[in-house]
């Protein structure tokens, strides 16, 4: 299932959609004084395991966690889109792209609360079943502790490049500054193997963390990959062809900020339609000589999802029945051909 959000197939008119989104807005903020959060720094001396927030928490029924409800007490740009559009339709000056035809693309913050409740809210009770989740992309936190809020049966690990030692890129260290330090839980989180600092980009790497610190005896099964990172289409493709097979069957791999993007847009544009392609694919024989027999874009990952399900600049990989594999690394790595449709003839067929 291939679903694409339409910012006008449910409202009159942009003046009406924004009224649906201040007074989803308006209920949320009605809502918040129900419950408490501590600060940051109030949870810093907390274990690693242990979950952010002081009871009751927000609930939004069958004992789902509330995602918005939690991610709006972070400073995580995952649900800042449902305060900040209100605003920017009111008042263009307060836009950051003021000419967008789009509304939902004039403002900063994404709505990604929707996706995260509807997949991942069955996880987010307190009686699932134990599991492993990986983040990829950990900046300076604040994603990575709605996250630990929202799913506190999960052993959170999460990946980091600007962690690395200062240094230049071409020495395999970084250059920039240490985002991921601003965090109060940055010292606890290293020195309990949860923060992984290095390039999710490389399979070595990827395969070095997963063997050392994720695929232990005693670990939960993997049911949750997020990336949040680059944004690179390439290093998101690289993220669904390493995890995707290693997650446990019924799990999900979400990849965020897909949106209008130089460097994202060849997710988008090319790496998309040939998992669309995989997602149909069926084999059939040909029914003359003259047509080719349809081939899988993607052999590689084709049997391990069951669905994708996209929203505006989010898309969720629903992971098939078929069990965790363990990939070589060549099979691993992101193949040529995988940001450019063309080379898949499946594509071509008509």
């Amino acid at each position: 299932m291939f679903q694409q959000a339409s910012y006008s197939a449910e409202v009159a008119s942009g003046a009406a959609m924004v009224e649906n989104i201040r007074g989803a807005a308006a209920v949320d903020n009605m809502q918040a004084p129900n419950f408490e959060m501590p600060t940051k720094h109030q949870g810093a001396s907390r274990s690693t395991m242990e979950v952010v927030v002081n009871r009751p928490l927000p609930i939004v029924g069958n004992g789902q966690r509330d995602f918005y409800a939690l991610a709006a007490q972070t400073n995580t740009d995952k649900v800042k889109g449902q305060t900040t559009l209100p605003k920017c339709m009111d008042n263009n000056e307060k836009c950051m792209d003021k000419d967008a035809t789009n509304p939902f693309c004039r403002i900063f913050g994404h709505f990604y609360h929707t996706m995260y409740q509807r997949w991942l809210g069955p996880l987010s009770k307190d009686d699932a079943e134990p599991f492993q989740f990986l983040e990829v992309g950990y900046y300076h936190g604040d994603g990575f502790e709605t996250y630990m809020n929202y799913l506190p049966r999960a052993e959170a690990h999460s990946m980091e490049i600007s962690c690395l030692p200062p240094g230049e890129r071409s020495e395999g260290k970084w250059p920039y500054g240490n985002f991921a330090r601003k965090h109060p839980q940055y010292e606890s989180l290293r020195a309990a193997n949860r923060l992984h600092c290095g390039d999710a980009g490389h399979v070595e790497w990827l395969n070095e963390i997963w063997l050392t610190h994720m695929k232990r005896p005693d670990a939960p099964p993997l049911k949750v990959v997020i990336d949040d990172a680059s944004h690179r289409a390439d290093d998101m493709a690289q993220t669904v062809f390493f995890w995707l097979p290693r997650i446990q069957p019924g799990g999900f791999l979400v990849v965020e900020d897909t949106q209008p993007l130089h460097k994202a847009n060849a997710f988008r544009t090319q790496f998309l339609p040939q998992m669309m392609v995989d997602l149909h694919f069926c084999g059939e024989t040909p029914k003359n000589e003259d047509m080719a027999r349809e081939k899988p874009c993607f052999p590689q990952l084709q049997r391990f999802f069951k669905a994708i399900h996209c929203e505006m600049h989010i898309c969720v990989f629903e992971r098939s029945d078929v069990a965790a594999t363990e990939l070589s690394l060549e099979e691993s790595q992101l193949p040529p051909g995988a940001l450019d449709a063309s080379t898949c003839k499946s594509l071509q067929l008509k």
